[in-house]
């Protein structure tokens, strides 16, 4: 019996580690995946750290022009001289037409589009809902994309879905707004999206001790 756990245990972790990618910052290779369409973004310390320069905005985006579906989670937090909003994009085509999803200095949560540089709705957040927003706070944001439909999670609180279609496909990343963010453990998973070699070996080596407690 202590067998067949022991192989399920491998099988899962084995399974879980092939699909999706996964940064986790800590090694400062993984900073030329990212590709920056506005500001500055670098890793430093075991986050990426992504900001405004000159302009307004910052934007870092990994993948495909023909990404589609997926599951985004990722760790943010405000840092200090931040004024408004960090959060994550995706069907992103360029710096001018993209999907965001904010944690906004307003107290609110707030999503929408760009298309060709102009904002929907004016810009204003869609379905703001009321929120806490702290400086230096670490916050767990979840995204789920699935055809015209977009979900949202904060800290495990889901914060509404909005859907729209004029965006079909695209890369997915990181945006502030007048604002600077550091982000950890930026995971993704969905159709077309290749398995990560971020710590595959290490999670391995891992399973296999614990197997051999057994």
């Amino acid at each position: 019996m202590r067998y067949l756990i022991a192989f399920s245990i491998l099988v899962f972790v084995v399974t879980g580690s092939s699909f999706g990618l996964l940064y986790d910052f800590n090694d400062a290779r993984q900073e030329e995946d990212w590709k920056i369409f506005a500001g500055a973004g670098e890793i430093k310390d075991g986050q990426y750290i992504l900001q405004k320069t000159d302009a307004t905005d910052g934007i870092a985006a990994i993948g495909e022009a023909d990404w589609t579906d997926c599951e985004v989670t990722c760790k943010g937090t405000l840092l200090e001289g931040s004024a408004d909003n960090i959060g994550l994009v995706w069907r992103l085509l360029d710096g001018k037409t993209f999907y965001v999803f904010s944690i906004r200095m307003d107290q609110r949560v707030g999503y929408c589009g760009c298309l060709a540089g102009a904002w929907m709705n004016g810009g204003s957040p869609v379905n703001p809902q009321p929120f806490s927003t702290e400086i230096d706070r670490e916050y767990e944001m979840k995204l789920i994309v699935k055809g015209k439909s977009f979900q949202f999670y904060v800290d495990g609180e889901d914060m509404g879905t909005w859907e729209d279609d004029q965006i079909k496909e695209g890369m997915v990343g990181l945006r502030v707004w007048n604002a600077v963010m550091a982000a950890d453990d930026f995971e993704i998973n969905g159709p077309g999206i290749p398995a990560s070699a971020v710590d595959s070996q290490g999670k391995l080596a891992s399973a296999w001790g614990e197997i051999k407690k057994l």
